[in-house]
């Protein structure tokens, strides 16, 4: 074999291996984005579940003014609670405070209330859906958002928005 016959396989070999890498790289991102709608350009999250049951009685949903939520995070991601306090404050909700949890939560969350607070539970429920809903024993009427692991982000105001009309149509 003479010498200009001879191929060298390592610069194709490197080419093929920055290509593969980049396409990994191109596409990781594609599916590990956070979906947007397109007409709005907002993050979407979730969508509520409303569920009429007949022979239920319904409670009346509080304003979200009248809430006062505490927003802890159990999920060991930083700054979470403060951005979930910054989403709720900007939807009308009072959140005096954020806090650490005082340990991780392997799922989405949890809506802790006492029997005083059960309004503004349900209605957190609709904003935070995926939050599973805890009734504890304390008197008060606030609420307490335990942010887990599993949390991606709040509803979008308009599938909030719905779903609460489809309730008070119930």
């Amino acid at each position: 074999m003479s010498a200009t016959s001879a191929r060298r396989p390592l610069p194709a070999l490197v080419f093929l291996l920055v290509l593969t890498v980049l396409t990994a790289v191109v596409w990781w991102r594609v599916l590990h984005r956070p979906q947007e709608s397109s007409a709005t350009g907002q993050t979407t999250g979730p969508t509520p579940v409303v569920k009429c049951t007949p022979g239920v009685k319904s409670i009346t949903l509080p304003a979200p003014k009248a809430v006062s939520v505490a927003v802890y995070n159990g999920s060991q991601r930083d700054h979470l609670a403060a951005t979930v306090q910054t989403e709720l404050r900007a939807r009308g909700f009072t959140v005096p405070s954020v806090a650490d949890a005082p340990s991780v939560l392997a799922g989405a969350g949890q809506i802790q209330y006492g029997p005083a607070g059960r309004p503004a539970a349900s209605l957190l429920t609709y904003y935070l859906p995926g939050l599973k809903p805890v009734l504890t024993n304390t008197a008060a009427k606030s609420v307490k958002v335990i942010l887990g692991k599993g949390f991606e982000n709040l509803a979008a105001q308009t599938a909030v928005t719905k779903a609460l009309a489809q309730v008070k149509a119930c």
